[in-house]
This record gives C-alpha cells, sequence and structure tokens, in this order.
C-alpha cells in the first residue's frame, strides 16, 4: 500500500499546500476571545488547610467549534493567608485546557473545562509546586454583544514536588 503513495517532492508538496488550507479554514472561521478573572482560593496543602487566597488571571481562547474551545489561562497571587502561623502565597499559576459548551439559547451558556494546569505556592518559605489534569465548570452571562460575566469552579489532580527557595 505504501508503493501506491511514494514519498516524492510533489506528493509531500500537496500534502503541505492540503494541511496549510485546512490550518487556514479553521484559523477563519475561529472566534477568539480574552478577558481576566479576580479568583478566590482555597489552599488544603499538608498542614495548611483553608487557608484563602485571591488572584487575578488573564485568560484567551479560540472557539474552534460552536461546542468546543481552546484556552490558556495565566494567573498570580493578589493576597496572602495564613493558617496556624504558616504563611501562605500564591506565586503563580497557568493552564491549558478544553473547554465544552452546549448550544443554548439565551444568555446563560454554562460549561466544562479540563486540561493541564501548573500551581506554584510559597508555604512557610518554601516553594510548593503543583502540577496535573485539571477541570471544572462554570456559567457565562452575556451582558452585552461582547461581554461576559463568568463564574467558575477548577480543581486539581496533582502531581506534587517541593524545593527550598
Amino acid at each position: 500500500m505504501l508503493n501506491s503513495f511514494p514519498l516524492s517532492a510533489r506528493n509531500i508538496a500537496r500534502g503541505a499546500v492540503s494541511a496549510g488550507l485546512l490550518v487556514g479554514t479553521v484559523a477563519v472561521q475561529a472566534e477568539m476571545y480574552a478577558g481576566a478573572q479576580v479568583n478566590l482560593m482555597k489552599i488544603d496543602r499538608g498542614a495548611v488547610s483553608d487557608a484563602q487566597l485571591s488572584a487575578l488571571t488573564l485568560r484567551g481562547g479560540m472557539v474552534l467549534h460552536e461546542l468546543v474551545s481552546a484556552e490558556l489561562r495565566l494567573g498570580t497571587g493578589l493576597s496572602d493567608d495564613s493558617y496556624r502561623n504558616i504563611d501562605v502565597e500564591n506565586d503563580f499559576f497557568y493552564g491549558a485546557y478544553a473547554r465544552l459548551t452546549p448550544p443554548l439559547e439565551g444568555p446563560v451558556q454554562p460549561y466544562l473545562i479540563g486540561g493541564y494546569g501548573y500551581v506554584e505556592n510559597d508555604i512557610n518559605g518554601t516553594t510548593q509546586r503543583d502540577d496535573g489534569s485539571s477541570y471544572g465548570g462554570g456559567f457565562d452571562l452575556g451582558v452585552g454583544q461582547h461581554s461576559t460575566l463568568n463564574l467558575s469552579t477548577c480543581g486539581w489532580s496533582t502531581t506534587i514536588s517541593a524545593s527550598r527557595s
């Protein structure tokens, strides 16, 4: 079967042009979005329980299909907390996600989100890094032609490592 499709410069060029046209078509149909979120975060880790932090997240994405979007998030902590004299600080976090939105009529759009997330916290001078699968859900409320309010929850299933700073 491979002999019927020899790897020639002409066939490679045809494949490259076909792939380029496909990517170009998807990019033309895709809708980009960007925004910011203020987050309330809760950390339960080791001796720390219920540490409450606030953070700022920048997010951007691309609607690939009416049901599926790809989204990137990058954030940093705005406030610190302590638990039983243990100082807790959120250094930064990021994630790459697939977002599934059902095709519903109306201003409220629920969604499910899943992908990879990374967070780096400082707990009493020790840098704690967590990464792994990240998942959640939420609602977008349309408040204008190009604006939404968002309420979401997101959690991590993590692999944990620590290093001394």
